[in-house]
């Protein structure tokens, strides 16, 4: 898998953590802290499910439609990538191991190797590389263009563009569709693309500037990570840099070996 340096750096922790679980055989959580942060649930090594405040999960995709077992199995899958992909595409603090009863687990499900996801989730972290916003700082609204489209438009584009007032977020619009957080990601890039979305500038702040060398009062105190510059998903670098290069690392390129039964 080739990711961008910054991607690397990313994902590097929940790579490590994810290795140990496989190496330890581990059944407990994993809890990731971060914007937006999340749960990664293993039984005996092997993930049986991933829930954040990133993506809506399992139970908010399936929603109270009567589901066959293959659906059922599909639905499972598709909610655990995304639940990863949304941790990933934001700012990771630190992981750490917390144990717990695997019958609150879901023992039962045979759950998906840790590489494999991974893999997965790296895979589409690459697809948004040059994607230009995140999908929790950004906020959209519909163009002109876009005011015109929504009429004609169906299926997810439309209620994409009719839920775009300039009040929401990627993630956002994911939860008010009950649709995984990647693809509604990956539409309103493209939407993004073609002039019918875009992101509001910011409002001006027109407060008077503060004398040299004194502190705003009214300035709330940096943390890290509130920038957001980590959850952006293309870093843009200062105009004069040349691009940035792409890192190759072979011997940490995960292979796709988990089989859906």
């Amino acid at each position: 898998m080739q990711l961008p340096v910054p991607l690397r750096d990313t994902t590097r922790p929940l790579e490590s953590a994810l290795a140990e679980a496989d190496a330890g055989r581990f059944t407990g959580i994993l809890r990731i802290t971060g914007e937006p942060g999340g749960d990664l649930r293993f039984v005996d090594g092997r993930i049986v499910a991933v829930t954040t405040g990133g993506a809506p999960g399992f139970d908010q995709q399936a929603g109270d439609r009567p589901l066959g077992a293959a659906r059922l199995r599909l639905l499972r899958m598709t909610a655990t990538v995304d639940g990863a992909f949304a941790i990933a595409a934001g700012w990771i603090d630190r992981c750490h191991w917390i144990d717990a009863d695997p019958q609150v687990l879901g023992e039962d499900d045979p759950g998906y190797e840790p590489q494999w996801l991974l893999a997965e989730t790296e895979r589409r972290l690459a697809a948004l590389a040059n994607a230009g916003f995140s999908p929790y700082r950004n906020l959209l609204v519909r163009t002109a263009f876009g005011q015109a489209e929504r009429d004609r438009a169906d299926g997810v584009t439309a209620e994409i563009l009719r839920l775009a007032d300039g009040t929401r977020s990627c993630r956002d619009l994911a939860f008010l569709l009950g649709r995984p957080l990647y693809p509604v990601t990956v539409e309103v890039g493209r939407l993004l693309a073609t002039g019918h979305l875009t992101v509001p500038a910011p409002p001006v702040d027109r407060r008077p500037a503060t004398r040299p060398g004194t502190v705003d009062p009214a300035l709330p105190r940096r943390r890290r990570g509130a920038s957001g510059i980590n959850d952006t998903l293309r870093p843009r670098p200062p105009q004069a840099a040349p691009p940035s290069t792409i890192a190759v690392d072979e011997h940490c390129a995960p292979r796709r070996t988990e089989r859906i039964t």
